[in-house]
């Protein structure tokens, strides 16, 4: 390049403003553009069932069968379209009759004789199209809870809880569902799986919401339920507390095929005391003799407020 092309190159430099868009970005007296608003905070509702499906054996004959039974559970599932299903005494084949006949959930559970189909499973349903499963797991009710098919309270019967810790995907929120199986006979069992499960509910309790679905094998007055409601969790059964004025006699969630409500109420949907509870029923759905359990199955419509 010779000096006139030089000189001449310098002078249309010098005549052309420089890019604005790196100067105005540093010019204070250049507005910036506002950062985009982060979406609110939405509260969290959630419709819950308990059902206690009662295992298939061959003792339950005729209208008490699983074969007879498996209509109605699975219309009681459609008619009450729930986001969250806690199960109890649930066998492999009983999940796979109503997955086959019910779609849109995912399941979380193992059986508890052997940590994968052998047993009973204390199994949750979520809605797939609505919550991302982040964490889940099922621990065993004894002094080894990471062993599968572990008793050492007394018990005959393996007894768990299983977990899981969603997202909700509407909301982005974040929450906990429990689901357990206390044992029916020995009361130092249901006393120490409860503290078991108090503990780990815990642990874990900075990460949100949280709903305690179960059989618990207990009445409404027993020391199981108390130590529930005692513990530092702040929980509360969400259907007495919708329900005060209801009496004993008429509250039972375990009828034994009769349909009658005087039993015990030994079935729960517990809730932070924090939470609004909009509705909770138990339900009381049969065909004829047909019943879907010997357990009523219980419901609880909840919403956790915005954070």
């Amino acid at each position: 390049m010779n000096r006139r092309t030089l000189a001449l190159s310098l002078l249309v430099s010098a005549l052309i403003p420089p890019a604005l868009s790196s100067s105005r970005a540093a010019d204070p007296a250049v507005p910036l553009s506002p950062a985009p608003a982060q979406p609110e905070a939405q509260p969290l509702q959630l419709r819950v069932l308990s059902f206690n499906l009662r295992y298939k054996n061959q003792n339950d004959k005729d209208e008490r069968s699983w074969e007879s039974r498996r209509a109605e559970a699975v219309e009681v599932i459609r008619e009450d379209k729930p986001d969250l299903i806690g199960y109890q005494e649930a066998l492999r084949s009983m999940l796979d009759d109503l997955g086959s006949l019910i779609s849109g959930y995912e399941e979380i559970g193992v059986g508890r004789e052997d940590g994968k189909t052998k047993g009973e499973y204390s199994a949750i349903w979520i809605k797939k199209d609505r919550f991302t499963v982040q964490e889940s797991g099922t621990f065993w009710l004894s002094d080894t809870p990471e062993v599968p098919n572990s008793k050492t309270w007394g018990n005959r019967v393996t007894r768990v809880c299983t977990w899981t810790k969603l997202q909700d995907k509407p909301t982005g929120r974040e929450f906990h569902f429990y689901n357990l199986h206390l044992d029916h006979e020995s009361q130092e069992a249901r006393d120490k799986g409860t503290a078991q499960v108090i503990r780990f509910m815990e642990n874990r309790r900075p990460a949100g919401p949280f709903v305690l679905t179960g059989d618990f094998n207990s009445g409404e007055d027993s020391s199981v339920v108390k130590a529930v409601r005692e513990s530092a969790l702040g929980l509360v059964d969400s259907w007495r507390v919708l329900h005060p004025e209801t009496p004993l006699s008429e509250s039972g969630t375990y009828h034994d095929f009769t349909g009658v409500r005087s039993r015990s109420k030994i079935d729960y949907i517990f809730v932070p005391k924090t939470a609004r509870l909009i509705d909770a029923a138990i339900i009381y759905r049969h065909s004829g003799n047909v019943w879907p359990s010997d357990h009523y199955p219980l419901r609880a419509t909840v919403e956790f407020p915005a954070p």
